[in-house]
């Protein structure tokens, strides 16, 4: 009975992690922030799960299970950080097409040239705004 139990529960919280969870090698398409950071959680801990079965799994190899349950946390933590990796792999190879959807590029009339234009108004900017406020240092040598 325990062991069709254990066959039937990890069957089942395989599937559900794998349908709520995005796959781990496809880019975000959604906008929203929210679904992709519940994905990102859901895939971290889907991953914490399935190392704390592992982990579960390995007690039926040693005389005294119950001396062995570290194994459970070990593999659980192990998960957790490979969930992670993968989550930051993700993350760092989003292309930047994902980025422009998403809003916080701008489009491509605001090219590499624009932005170097841009960006060296905005530093003369401020530079003249806070150079009255930039303290003036002298020194007096005397022999």
């Amino acid at each position: 009975m325990l062991v069709k139990f254990r066959k039937y529960s990890i069957v089942f919280i395989s599937l559900f992690t794998l349908l709520f969870t995005p796959s781990a090698f496809a880019e975000a398409k959604s906008s929203d922030i929210l679904d992709e950071s519940l994905g990102d959680l859901s895939l971290v801990g889907g991953m914490g799960l399935g190392g704390a079965i592992l982990g579960l799994s390995t007690l039926s190899f040693v005389e005294e299970p119950k001396d062995h349950l570290k194994n459970i946390l070990i593999g659980g933590a192990f998960g957790v950080i490979v969930g992670v990796g993968v989550v930051a792999w993700q993350q760092a190879t989003k292309s930047k097409g994902t980025y422009e959807n998403l809003g916080s590029i701008p489009t491509a009339e605001f090219g590499t040239s624009q932005r170097v234009a841009w960006q060296s108004k905005q530093s003369e900017k401020s530079f003249r705004k806070n150079a009255k406020n930039f303290p003036t240092f002298s020194y007096a040598f005397d022999f």
